[in-house]
């Protein structure tokens, strides 16, 4: 069941939301006949990982969606593309890329400049293919989800912006995690006997040895805090930052629920026009993925033609090229 939050409104549209997932036309079902090309492993930097795929639609491009995989930063790859972007590929360039995995010399700074540098050859692409990109709409899962909120918050094109980037025209953030120091991040690992992996990757991650000794009654040492929030998206959560979709299941064991919530809070704070996808489904952190051919990943059929519905609405308002 599905409890759909607009900005600040909670409840009063459950009913009417699942009264639309049975009756809405945008089902995620692709066209039965798409009009794309795929371009396949193309290199946006120098290391072996730094690979993308990119479809170009027969006609002028929409803007451009990149999606960022998930995997703790440290598995994963471009071919876990959702099936459900199918519904976008006649109409959008559709991205998929690969970055470099953190560990002891790699780190989300490092991973920040990736998807920086694949946005901007995304761009020179297009150019190459006599399109427009128009605006970005930069969307992840899980680890993905991170870095899409980085890029969206922090790199986003302003003006004086880095060479080569395409304007931020929303982003989409799929039980990615927000705030990196949530101690309850600390407990769900716990609970799963993965305390050890919980401080190789918050060292990886962060480029700071986080020890036992880190962590007090009260969450982390302030020296461990500062660490986490340089990382954290809800530290860079401002007036100017971009429209924000979430999505986020009250049953995920890996990603604390309570990492949304505060998001939520930060961008109402801060007047950011967001909607909040709040499942209560149990289909927990993987938002009930499965890998289909190609590595190809579906996600909940309910969730993927609420999330279509939701991101066409944000099209209309937000996609700047439209007639």
């Amino acid at each position: 069941m599905w409890k759909c939050i607009i900005c600040n409104r909670l409840s009063g549209l459950l009913l009417l939301g699942l009264f639309v997932l049975e009756s809405c036309v945008s089902t995620g079902t692709p066209p039965k006949e798409l009009r794309y090309t795929l371009h396949k492993d193309l290199s946006y930097g120098s290391h072996e990982r730094n690979l993308v795929d990119i479809s170009m639609p027969g006609g002028a491009p929409e803007g451009v969606i990149l999606f960022i995989h998930g995997g703790i930063w440290m598995y994963g790859g471009k071919e876990n593309c959702p099936t459900f972007l199918d519904a976008f590929r006649d109409r959008f360039i559709v991205a998929s890329m690969s970055h470099r995995y953190i560990d002891e010399t790699i780190h989300i700074s490092d991973l920040e400049e990736d998807v920086a540098a694949a946005v901007s050859y995304i761009g020179k692409f297009a150019a190459q293919n006599n399109a427009e990109p128009g605006t970005l709409i930069v969307m992840g899962h899980s680890s993905g989800g991170h870095l899409a909120m980085l890029y969206a918050y922090k790199q986003q094109c302003r003006a004086g912006g880095e060479t080569g980037a395409i304007p931020v025209a929303f982003c989409v953030d799929m039980a990615g995690p927000a705030d990196l120091g949530d101690i309850a991040f600390l407990y769900n690992f716990k609970k799963l006997k993965w305390e050890k992996l919980f401080f190789q990757l918050a060292e990886k991650a962060a480029g700071y040895h986080i020890v036992d000794g880190d962590i007090t009654p009260e969450g982390y040492s302030e020296s461990g805090k500062a660490a986490l929030a340089a990382i954290s998206p809800v530290s860079f959560v401002g007036a100017d930052s971009p429209p924000t979709i979430i999505v986020h299941d009250a049953a995920d064991t890996l990603v604390p629920y309570a990492n949304s919530a505060v998001l939520n809070s930060m961008l109402n704070i801060y007047g950011v026009d967001h909607y909040f996808m709040a499942s209560s489904s149990g289909i927990g952190h993987f938002l009930g993925a499965k890998t289909v051919k190609g590595g190809a990943l579906r996600y909940d059929k309910a969730l993927s033609s609420w999330l279509v519905r939701i991101m066409n609405e944000y099209i209309e308002k937000y996609c700047g090229n439209r007639e």
